[in-house]
């Protein structure tokens, strides 16, 4: 119907995608994307009737450690277009990680405190290397809440559950999120370091 592939059905994702596509397909610039993007999305947010179940679920077996999930949604067929649950227990802090693409972010269930940081950019960054980094803020998420991902002014943060159930996060991201090489960062040294989270429910392509 919209091309690419659903790993859920339902009439709200369905309808979802098809005013992503529509909008993609109008608009070439990514701000006016975004904003024409943001009722759509809030929406989906809103709506607590569409996500089955197993996609509210932590992975024991997470890429990003922690029992973390990336529950793939849906996905265009250029690859260049994912949407995705991001599942992260209570207590629980992902690293300090990049996205590599612009998007919407939004909070699902549970709350997620977010800190965002700057990182020096100079160009491509390489396993191994050190960079400066500055925490820019911190903040609380809760149900409804979302903003825009526009690298690399924001691209760079760590999220931590502070509900007691389990947060879930919305990503509507314009790459294979989870079979792309990115980066993770440590705060204390700023060292870099390549890694890929894969999704909980496909394997990436070699």
């Amino acid at each position: 119907m919209n091309g690419g592939e659903f790993f859920i059905q339902g009439p709200s994702i369905d309808g979802f995608i098809a005013k992503v596509l529509s909008v993609l397909e109008q608009e070439p610039d990514i701000r006016k994307r975004l904003a024409g993007l943001r009722g759509p999305f809030q929406e989906l947010l809103e709506n607590q009737s569409w996500l089955p179940e197993p996609y509210r679920q932590i992975n024991p077996n997470s890429g990003m450690g922690g029992g973390i999930a990336s529950w793939l949604l849906y996905q265009n067929s250029d690859r260049d277009l994912s949407l995705f649950s991001l599942v992260v227990p209570p207590g629980v802090t992902t690293p300090i990680h990049n996205h590599l693409a612009w998007g919407l972010v939004g909070l699902y269930q549970g709350q997620q405190e977010e800190e965002e940081f700057e990182v020096e950019q100079h160009g491509h960054f390489h396993p191994g290397e050190h960079v400066r980094m500055n925490r820019r803020f911190l903040r609380v998420l809760t149900p409804g809440e979302f903003y825009e991902l526009i690298p690399p002014y924001n691209d760079v943060h760590r999220v931590k559950t502070i509900s007691a159930e389990p947060s879930i996060s919305l990503h509507l991201l314009a790459n294979d999120t989870g079979c792309v090489i990115r980066q993770k960062f440590d705060e204390a040294t700023g060292r870099v370091d390549a890694f890929r989270s894969g999704w909980s429910n496909k394997p990436c392509l070699e």
